[in-house]
């Protein structure tokens, strides 16, 4: 029917031919109907009930003509209980009862191709549930797989996962639209109907989903042309799948387009291959069986077979799972690559960075030694300044005949002199920042001693080594004290001195007492004892307490800092 305008009276009255093959396919007609005369005979002579199934669950419009009944079925007049898959017709005969059916079989959208078949009803809901069984498998193992990818592209952020989901999603709404299980799990007309209009763009969106997938996974940018190549192709099939909706001429034109695609993605597979991407031969060997698969299906519709007359009712799906599980495989080894890479990165930046610490060590070790040698000069420097200021003050205390100038410059010497012992006891001392407490402050109070004719003995309880910059201070503070209790606490030139040092916790305690008559609270404001308290309170941020009773005590605390 031609026109698709026959009545079934009409019909009737045509001459039909007889049919030789098991299928018949006419391909994409936009306004072609396809009659069939269907003559059965009861030889028996018991009643007989059998199915007539017409095996293509894709089939938009079918008209069933029983006598006095009409029964229409097809994606376009759907039925809520529908059971079976495939569209199939209750029949009964009586016993030698002669009958003939007509059968309208209509589609615009999706080729015109029709197989009957006529079954017991036990044969044929064993064969239903197996094709059920084979669908439901297939969407199982693919729903696994997208799972799996996407929750690798949740982790990893790898857009090359995000992209095969997308495939997958693609291949899926394919193979669920044109094997009839979207029918069947949900028979909303209305929704059936607008997937229908969308024929060619299920059919587009495989080779526009691969081809994003190949150019992340394969990293086309590396090819600038081919990679140019594939984007203009993105464009393009962007466009088509805009132009494919409910466009008759569309839907036998993007198999051949998706055929032309798929060459096109073998060939830049090819390529990288050749040019040293590993994970290429993945992708040639995958899509290497979907374009035989798109070659077998654009061929059935444009040379009018069936595969399920070479046995080849499932190979489209059997191909689909392959690709799959090939390129999960794929993906599974691209994280392996990826680590092995990550963990070469990390050895070379590891070897990088011993090697610029071992440089940078190097370099500071030269440094510290040059500055070393600098600080030992300057100290050096600073003790030979400082032995010469002594120097002048010596010749300079033996020229003054006045008594008191001379007391004054004697102090001054001794307050000099106990800086130059530091840093002659630093000169002398490898660890030049390591200077122990006792030694320096006997020599101290050994200097001072040489400068009067006092009998007076000093004991040390040295419990603490103090650090450096406190010892500075320590030791001024110890020649006044010192100085002070030689000039003025013993009447008799007989006497005692204790300086005790300890620490406990952070606090550093130091007691300096003398055996002496102690001395009246005027002097509380000499130079020498205003000394010791700038020093105490300015410098070392401490406190000072003297008690001037039955001899002098002093006693000094602060906290030592941490280094």
């Amino acid at each position: 029917d031609r026109n698709n305008s026959l009545s079934k009276e009409e019909i009737v009255k045509q001459k039909f031919l007889p049919n030789n093959v098991n299928i018949i396919s006419l391909g994409y007609v936009e306004n072609i109907a396809l009659w069939m005369k269907v003559t059965l005979t009861n030889t028996s002579a018991k009643p007989l009930k059998k199915i007539l199934e017409y095996d293509n669950p894709s089939v938009e419009k079918l008209v069933f003509y029983d006598q006095n009944h009409t029964i229409i079925q097809g994606l376009h007049h759907l039925h809520p209980a529908q059971e079976f898959f495939n569209p199939n017709i209750a029949l009964s005969l009586e016993a030698y009862e002669t009958k003939t059916y007509y059968i309208k079989s209509y589609s615009r959208i999706k080729p015109t191709k029709a197989e009957l078949i006529l079954w017991n009803e036990v044969d044929f809901v064993k064969k239903d549930s197996e094709v059920k069984l084979f669908r439901f498998a297939f969407f199982y193992v693919m729903l696994t797989l997208l799972i799996y990818n996407f929750m690798l592209f949740t982790f990893t952020r790898d857009k090359a996962y995000f992209y095969y989901v997308f495939y997958l999603v693609s291949i899926m709404a394919y193979s669920a639209f044109f094997s009839g299980l979207l029918s069947y799990t949900f028979p909303s007309q209305a929704l059936i109907d607008f997937l229908l209009k969308l024929n060619g763009n299920f059919i587009i969106m495989i080779p526009l989903s691969s081809l994003l997938f190949m150019q992340s996974f394969l990293e086309t940018k590396q090819f600038p042309k081919l990679n140019k190549g594939l984007n203009s192709i993105y464009w393009i099939l962007s466009m088509l799948i805009i132009m494919s909706y409910d466009a008759w001429m569309m839907n036998q034109w993007s198999h051949i387009i998706s055929l032309l695609v798929g060459i096109y993605i073998i060939y830049v597979s090819f390529y990288a291959l050749f040019s040293g991407v590993k994970q290429a031969r993945f992708y040639v060997l995958g899509w290497t069986l979907i374009i035989i698969v798109f070659i077998f299906i654009a061929l059935q519709s444009t040379l009018k077979y069936d595969l399920k007359n070479y046995n080849f009712s499932y190979l489209a799906e059997v191909a689909f799972v392959l690709e799959a599980l090939l390129f999960s495989i794929a993906l599974a080894h691209r994280i392996k690559i990826s680590n092995e890479e990550l963990i070469h990165f990390k050895n070379e930046e590891q070897n990088k960075l011993e090697y610029l610490v071992q440089e940078k060590t190097k370099a500071l070790k030269v440094s510290l030694a040059e500055k070393d040698i600098l600080y030992k000069e300057l100290n050096h420097r600073i003790k030979n300044n400082l032995m010469m200021i002594l120097s002048l003050l010596k010749l300079q205390i033996k020229r003054t005949q006045n008594s008191e100038t001379s007391n004054s410059l004697i102090v001054t010497q001794n307050r000099i002199e106990s800086i130059a012992q530091l840093y002659e006891m630093l000169l002398h001392n490898n660890q030049s920042l390591d200077v122990k407490t006792y030694p320096y402050l006997q020599s101290i109070c050994q200097t001072i001693s040489l400068n009067f004719s006092n009998k007076v003995s000093i004991h040390y309880e040295i419990q603490h080594n103090l650090k450096l910059d406190n010892l500075i201070y320590l030791g001024l503070i110890v020649n006044e004290l010192v100085t002070n209790s030689f000039k003025y606490a013993f009447e008799d030139n007989k006497g005692e001195i204790y300086i005790d040092i300890k620490k406990k916790d952070n606090l550093v305690m130091v007691s300096i007492n003398d055996t002496g008559k102690g001395f009246q609270s005027k002097r509380k404001s000499s130079l020498g004892l205003n000394i010791v308290e700038i020093l105490v309170e300015g410098q070392l941020e401490g406190e000072l307490d003297i008690n001037s009773q039955n001899g002098t005590q002093v006693f000094i605390q602060w906290e030592e800092k941490a280094s």
